[in-house]
């Protein structure tokens, strides 16, 4: 019976590494992410977080990915793109730009999707961990924002029929309200490797 749970969970963590940066890409397209109209913080070149600038990557028996975080030349501020290459060697690639906010002691990534377009052009809000090694990222739990709009904690709306939520609170009272549940609202954080090249 232990092996049996043993071995169920090892596939679990193997699923979630292997569908990490896929996972971003399609979340955005069945809009199960919340989005939000406004930033945590107003994007600005100056304050981006320098550490989770890299390639970062994860690989697996049935799948390699890797994730470029670097800066616009134009804008100064970030440019995010994800490629995966499955077992039979087809390739997936999406792309993001925006910006990382500090509140307290946490980190967080404000981005929109650059391409494959989405209609959606609110911000989707990531809490992240970068350290020299590895980087971690955990995705906002759709669920607690749905039922904080629903009791009137957090100004935004909710479509049932496609499990949308749409943000529209004021970036202070979005600040007060991501730092008072945080743990609730990004409770799976998941990590990846940074690549280190050969000098």
């Amino acid at each position: 019976m232990t092996n049996i749970f043993n071995n169920l969970t090892l596939n679990k963590l193997k699923i979630n590494l292997r569908y990490f940066a896929a996972i971003l890409s399609i979340i955005l397209l069945i809009g199960c992410i919340p989005y939000s109209d406004n930033p945590l913080t107003d994007p600005d070149k100056d304050k981006i977080d320098k550490m989770i600038l890299g390639t970062w990557y994860w690989n697996d028996e049935n799948e390699t990915g890797f994730v470029h975080i670097g800066l616009n030349e134009d804008t100064g501020l970030l440019r995010i793109i994800m490629v995966d290459i499955d077992s039979d060697n087809e390739l997936d690639e999406s792309e993001y730009s925006g910006h990382t906010s500090s509140l307290k002691d946490n980190s967080y990534l404000n981005i929109k999707a650059v391409r494959p377009k989405d209609d959606n052009t609110g911000y989707m809000i990531i809490k992240y961990s970068a350290k020299k090694a590895e980087l971690g990222i955990a995705l906002m739990e759709s669920k607690v924002i749905e039922v904080a709009v629903n009791e009137g904690k957090l100004r935004g709306s909710s479509e049932q029929c496609c499990s949308s939520v749409q943000i529209n609170e004021v970036q202070e009272k979005l600040q007060e309200f991501v730092l008072k549940y945080d743990k609730e609202l990004f409770p799976d954080m998941k990590y990846l490797k940074k690549l280190a090249l050969p000098k």
